[in-house]
C-alpha cells in the first residue's frame, strides 16, 4: 500500500514539473523568446566588436578591465540562453541537437576551458593570448558560422535577386573578391604589422593569400604579428577550399539541409552530374581537407628537422601553418628564405611529408572523394573510376615525371651542383611537385638554367587538376586539348575515353580556355615590360607563377614597382578563379533560340 501511495505522488509530482514546464515554456515563447533573439544577436555583434578590439587594436591598459568584464558577461548570457533554449525546446532533444550543433560544441568547448583553465593559459602565454580571449574567440567563432551559414542563403533571401537564376560563376567570383576585401581590411588593423606595412603591400599579400599562390614582396614572419600570420592562414585556408563550399558546408552542418536551388548551385560549382552526388562531395570536401591537414601536420611536427631549434609552441604552430600551406599549395612559409633554409633543405622527411600534402591538394576534391570511396570499399564491383579522375591520374603522373627526370638532367650543373646523387634525385622531384602550384623551394632559383626554366614555364601554365586548391589551366583541360588534337589528325568527329563521348561543351571549354591563359600571360608580360625594369626571362617567371598560382619567383616579387604589383595581383586573381569563369560571371548569357542558320565552313588553320 506505501508503495502504491509513493509510486502516485511521484507520478502526479512528474506530471506536475511537466505542466509547470509546458507553462514557462508557454510564457517564455511568447512573452520572452522575441527578447532573447534579440539580444542574442546585438552580443553576438558586439562581441566580434570586443575580439576586433582585443586583437585588432592597442588600447589602454585600463580598458582590461572593462573588456574583461564584457566577455565574461557574454559569455554567462550565450550559457543561460543556449541551456534555456535547451530545456524548453519543443522539439524533441535528438532533433534539437541535430539542428544546433554548433552551440552545443561551443558550449562544450566552454566547459573544458573552464575544468582545463590554467593549463590552456599556460600553453597560451607563449603568443600572449589570456584565457579569456580563448573564451571569447569561442564565442565569436558561433557568430561567424552563423555568418556563413546566411551567407549562403543571401541571394535566395533578398528580394532583389532570384537565386534560382543566379549564375555559379558569379558567386564564384564575388566570393573570392569578398574574403580579399575582409582580409585586406583585417590585415590593416595596428596589431597584425610589425611597424608600418604598405597598403599596397597588404593588398597583395592578402590576394597572394586568398589565390593560394604564395608570392609575398614582405617577409610574411617578420612583417606580420602572429594576429596577422593567423588571418594570412585563414585567407589560405578559405582561398583553398573557397567560401561557396565553406558557406554551404555551414548551411548542412547547421541548418541539416539546403534548398534545392542551392544545391544545384553546388552541383555547378562542383561540376557534378547529380545533386545527391554534389551535396555528399560538399560535406567530404570539408571533412577530408581538415582530417589530412591535421595528420600533415602532426606528421611534420614529427618530422621537424632537429637543428632547428625553436619552442615547443612554435614548433607546433610552424607545423600547424606548414601542413595548411602546403595543401591549400599556398607556398607561404615563415622562414626568411621558406624551405631552402639549411636545416629544412636537408631534412628529407618533413620535405617529403610537404610533397604528399601538395599532390594530394593538387588532385581536385571529387577525385580525392572517389579514392576515400575507393579505400572504404576495396571490393565494391559496382565502383567505377570517373574519367575526369582518370585523366587526373595520367596527366598528374606523366607531368610530375617529366618535370623530375628534365630537372635532374638538366640541372645536375646549376642549381643541383654541390648535391649528392641521392640529394639530386630527391630535390629533383620535390622542384617537379612545387612547381605543379605549390611555390615551396628548396634551392636557389636564380641559378637554374633556361632550358628548365622555359620547363617550368609549361608545368606552372598546366598547373593542378580542376576543383583543387591550386590554379592553372588544370590537367584535364590540356588532356582534352591533346585527345582533341589527335582527333582532328586522325578525322575523328567524336572524343572517346573509357567508352564514354566527351561532351561537346567540355572539349569546347578546353580550347578556350587555353587561348585566353596565354591571352591574360602575354599581356601581362607586356604591361610588366613597360612598367619594370628587369630581366625578360625573370618577367616572364614570375608571370605564369602568378597566373598558375605557384609562388615561385627568381627574387623579382620584392622589387616590383607599385604598378607591377597591381598588374600581378590581377594575374594572381584571375588564375585562381579562371579566365573563362571570370569572363562568364561578367557577360550576360543570351537567351536560347529554336532557329539554326545554314552551316558554312571557315577555312581555319
Amino acid at each position: 500500500m506505501k508503495f502504491k501511495r509513493l509510486f502516485v505522488f511521484f507520478h502526479r509530482f512528474f506530471l506536475y514539473l511537466q505542466l509547470l514546464r509546458f507553462e514557462i515554456r508557454k510564457f517564455y515563447m511568447e512573452h520572452l523568446r522575441f527578447i532573447g533573439r534579440a539580444l542574442y544577436i546585438l552580443f553576438g555583434f558586439l562581441s566580434v566588436a570586443i575580439l576586433l578590439l582585443d586583437f585588432g587594436f592597442y588600447y589602454p591598459e585600463e580598458w582590461k578591465s572593462y573588456v574583461t568584464f564584457s566577455i565574461r558577461s557574454l559569455v554567462t548570457f550565450f550559457i543561460l540562453y543556449e541551456s534555456i533554449h535547451l530545456v524548453f525546446t519543443n522539439k524533441r532533444w535528438r532533433e534539437y541537437v541535430s539542428l544546433h550543433k554548433i552551440e552545443l560544441i561551443i558550449l562544450s568547448m566552454l566547459g573544458l576551458e573552464f575544468i582545463y583553465e590554467k593549463n590552456i593559459v599556460a600553453i597560451l602565454k607563449s603568443y600572449h593570448i589570456s584565457g579569456d580571449d580563448t573564451t571569447l574567440i569561442f564565442l565569436s567563432a558561433n557568430q561567424v558560422l552563423f555568418l556563413f551559414s546566411n551567407l549562403a542563403h543571401f541571394f535566395r533571401l533578398s528580394r532583389k535577386n532570384d537565386s534560382k537564376k543566379l549564375n555559379p560563376s558569379i558567386v564564384f567570383v564575388s566570393s573570392f573578391a569578398f574574403i580579399i576585401l575582409l582580409g585586406v581590411c583585417f590585415l590593416h588593423f595596428p596589431k597584425s604589422t610589425n611597424g608600418t606595412v604598405r597598403s599596397i603591400d597588404i593588398i597583395f599579400t592578402t590576394i597572394s593569400a586568398t589565390c593560394v599562390t604564395g608570392l609575398s614582396t614582405v617577409d610574411l614572419g617578420t612583417q606580420f604579428t602572429l594576429t596577422g600570420q593567423l588571418v594570412v592562414l585563414l585567407l589560405i585556408q578559405v582561398g583553398g577550399l573557397g567560401l561557396m563550399t565553406l558557406t554551404s558546408f555551414f548551411s548542412i552542418f547547421l541548418a541539416g539541409k539546403v534548398s534545392v536551388s542551392d544545391t544545384m548551385m553546388i552541383k555547378d560549382l562542383l561540376s557534378e552530374e547529380t545533386m545527391g552526388r554534389a551535396k555528399e562531395i560538399l560535406k567530404q570536401i570539408t571533412l577530408q581537407t581538415l582530417f589530412i591537414e591535421s595528420v600533415g601536420a602532426l606528421l611534420l611536427f614529427y618530422s621537424f628537422p632537429e637543428n632547428f631549434p625553436i619552442a615547443l609552441s612554435e614548433k607546433i604552430y610552424y607545423s600547424i601553418f606548414h601542413s595548411i600551406s602546403a595543401f591549400c599549395n599556398a607556398g607561404f612559409s615563415l622562414m626568411p628564405n621558406g624551405l631552402a633554409t639549411e636545416a629544412f633543405k636537408h631534412s628529407e622527411g618533413f620535405l617529403s611529408v610537404v610533397m604528399f600534402l601538395i599532390i594530394l591538394g593538387g588532385l581536385g576534391f571529387p577525385v580525392l572523394f572517389q579514392i576515400r570511396t575507393r579505400l572504404f570499399n576495396p571490393f565494391d564491383f559496382k565502383f567505377r573510376w570517373s574519367v575526369t579522375s582518370k585523366l587526373v591520374f595520367w596527366m598528374t603522373g606523366f607531368l610530375l615525371l617529366f618535370g623530375w627526370i628534365s630537372y635532374y638532367f638538366l640541372e645536375g650543373n646549376s642549381s643541383l651542383k654541390g648535391l649528392t646523387t641521392a640529394e639530386q634525385i630527391f630535390h629533383s622531384l620535390f622542384y617537379s611537385v612545387t612547381t605543379r602550384t605549390a611555390g615551396f623551394n628548396t634551392l636557389d632559383l636564380n641559378q637554374m638554367g633556361f632550358p628548365i626554366t622555359f620547363i617550368s614555364f609549361f608545368l606552372m601554365w598546366v598547373g593542378a587538376s580542376p576543383v583543387s586548391t591550386g590554379g592553372g589551366i588544370k590537367t584535364t583541360t590540356f588532356a582534352i586539348s591533346l585527345l582533341n588534337i589527335t582527333n582532328q589528325i586522325r578525322g575523328k568527329e567524336r572524343m572517346e575515353i573509357d567508352h564514354r563521348t566527351i561532351a561537346n561543351s567540355s572539349i569546347a571549354r578546353a580550347s578556350a580556355t587555353i587561348v585566353l591563359s596565354l591571352f591574360v600571360i602575354f599581356t601581362a608580360i607586356f604591361c610588366l615590360l613597360l612598367t619594370e625594369n628587369a630581366n625578360f626571362i625573370d618577367l616572364c617567371y614570375e608571370v605564369v607563377s602568378a597566373f598558375g598560382t605557384v609562388g615561385l619567383t627568381r627574387s623579382l616579387t620584392p622589387h616590383l614597382s607599385d604598378y607591377g604589383k597591381i598588374i600581378i595581383c590581377s594575374v594572381m586573381f584571375v588564375g585562381r578563379v579562371g579566365i573563362l569563369t571570370l569572363l562568364v560571371a561578367l557577360s550576360r548569357k543570351v537567351d536560347h533560340i529554336s532557329y539554326e542558320y545554314p552551316k558554312e565552313y571557315v577555312v581555319v588553320g
